[in-house]
């Protein structure tokens, strides 16, 4: 009955757990009470209460514990099935829109038919196809979605953005002097993440405890016992923690209030509907005014992972904003607030604590974030720390495909499948509020046919002028050689980090000391501006 429980609760790969379980730790239950010799308190209470009633406790226990791993296994078939719900963009693309957006993909592309054949896969081993396995309505799917962001058939009942679509295609085959064969293959599977099904494999219910107690104690013992730093921002319900674990932080806040109850006034003067983030203010009142630095996680389990990184960051003395994003955390959060609202929220942010500007530090999915911020209002980024970034070449298939497609061989890319790729709120942010169109960024604006030669200057109020991109060499998400080479063919300070997997560098003191220095370098480059110009 045990075994069958652990089962359901599981699945079969689970099975040998439930096996060492009851062949190794119940028979110990035993073993304890018989090698304890001498007379210690355990062996106390034992005596004083008996095996007779510790087993059935513990008994009661395990059984209780399953019982809630099977009512959450039938929770997430229930929450899988309802999130394949298609949604689309708030906002689309105007016609001018997609025309400049059309001509900065195709100024960015070296090979055409490598590009082409990334977006798509054999459906049976999801491997890439021969450029001339690719056909003209495979084609047209893809443009359909990238630019429109939705099916063929329903771009097509329109005449206008039918006679656009042709338009692109034949403008890519002129330009690229490529020709692609008519007719449809339905081998193929063409990348569309936000139509594509949301892929997403069961997690235990006491993984999702783990983080989340996991997350309690740091918060608590680390940013704000140890670093005294203030959640602030929102506190609507399902924001932060969502299904159960929204309830129990509710809880907890009513019993133990975080560090944002004893914060200054103006500290709650915005009403956030959207952002939590922690503010730490130096108690220099010289350092209070420096230019802030905005930290933005990437996916994973939320801040928990960049303990060590946030403790050098803190270390500058400067003021620091920590943005949580508990929607790619595993947080079991619905709530995403669109890139728009993302950015005003990170923008009453900072005027609310009274900064003008700051310089961002994204990692991975944070860039995107960076993103957003750097093209909507440029003037408030004094400049920016990229790791990983995901921002640039997007219209590339790498991202997506990695990310959501690929097969996984090999150890680390298991890893990523298993505890991001395919956690189920994860793979929903991916799959269903993600957007390719507002997260790139293209260094080089080129959104018209013929391009005139620029210098190479940035424009000083650019936040590319004092922007560093670090790439991890053997990066699994990201082609980083293609992303360093088209950042440094437009005098972008772009470093590569040899050897590096994702995110290795929060486990590579040599990179990360570079890292952190060249964060300190970018806000001290502002400071140094301000006394000038005073």
């Amino acid at each position: 009955m045990l075994i069958m429980t652990f089962y359901l609760a599981f699945g079969r790969r689970y099975i040998v757990v439930t096996t060492l379980f009851l062949v190794c730790i119940v028979p110990h239950v035993y073993s304890l009470m018989a090698v304890v010799k001498t007379e210690t308190p355990l062996r106390t209470f034992v005596r004083f209460v008996g095996p007779a009633v510790l087993i059935p406790i513990i008994t009661i226990v395990v059984y209780g514990w399953l019982a809630f791993e099977v009512l959450f296994w039938i929770y997430f078939l229930i929450q899988r099935r309802r999130l394949q719900q298609p949604r689309y963009p708030t906002r689309r693309l105007t016609k001018d829109e997609r025309t400049a957006l059309f001509w900065n993909c195709v100024h960015t592309i070296k090979d055409p038919e490598e590009w082409c054949v990334g977006w798509f896969y054999r459906r049976h081993d999801c491997s890439h196809p021969a450029f001339t396995e690719i056909r003209r309505e495979n084609f047209a799917l893809w443009f359909a979605w990238a630019f429109w962001h939705d099916e063929l058939d329903k771009v097509r009942e329109n005449s206008e953005d039918a006679a656009e679509l042709e338009w692109m295609m034949n403008t890519a085959e002129s330009r690229f002097q490529v020709k692609v064969l008519p007719g449809f293959n339905d081998q193929l599977q063409c990348i569309r993440l936000s139509l594509d099904p949301v892929q997403a494999v069961h997690r235990p219910l006491i993984m999702y405890a783990a983080i989340y107690c996991g997350t309690a104690l740091f918060n608590t013992l680390f940013l704000e016992w140890s670093w005294h730093m203030k959640r602030l921002g929102s506190r609507s319900a399902g924001v932060l923690w969502g299904g159960f674990f929204g309830f129990l932080e509710e809880c907890r806040e009513m019993i133990w209030p975080s560090a944002t109850d004893s914060a200054p006034k103006k500290d709650r003067a915005h009403k956030h509907k959207h952002l939590v983030y922690w503010y730490y203010e130096p108690s220099s009142p010289v350092s209070a005014k420096q230019t802030p630095i905005v930290f933005i996680h990437g996916i994973g389990a939320g801040l928990l992972c960049y303990g060590e990184f946030m403790h050098h960051l803190l270390g500058l003395g400067r003021p620091v904003f920590c943005v949580e994003l508990p929607y790619v955390a595993m947080h079991m959060v619905e709530h995403v607030p669109t890139a728009d609202e993302t950015v005003e929220e990170i923008v009453a942010m900072l005027e609310t604590h009274g900064y003008p500007r700051a310089v961002l530090v994204g990692h991975s999915l944070g860039t995107a974030v960076a993103s957003w911020v750097a093209q909507a209002v440029p003037d408030k980024v004094a400049g920016m720390v990229m790791i990983d970034p995901i921002c640039f070449l997007l219209h590339y298939h790498h991202v997506g495909f990695n990310f959501v497609h690929r097969t996984p061989k090999r150890l680390l890319e298991y890893l990523m499948h298993y505890l991001a790729s395919r956690e189920l709120h994860i793979s929903y942010y991916i799959s269903r509020h993600f957007q390719w169109f507002q997260t790139i960024y293209f260094v080089r604006n080129l959104g018209k046919e013929q391009v005139s030669k620029r210098g190479d200057d940035f424009d000083p109020q650019d936040p590319l002028s004092n922007t560093t991109v670090f790439l991890s060499e053997k990066d699994g998400i990201v082609d980083s050689p293609l992303v360093a080479q088209y950042l440094q063919q437009n005098h972008v300070d772009a470093r590569i980090m040899p050897g590096l997997q994702h995110a290795a560098f929060l486990i590579n003191w040599k990179w990360r000391q570079q890292i952190i220095h060249r964060i300190e370098e970018t806000a001290r480059n502002i400071d140094d501006e301000g006394i000038r110009s005073t």
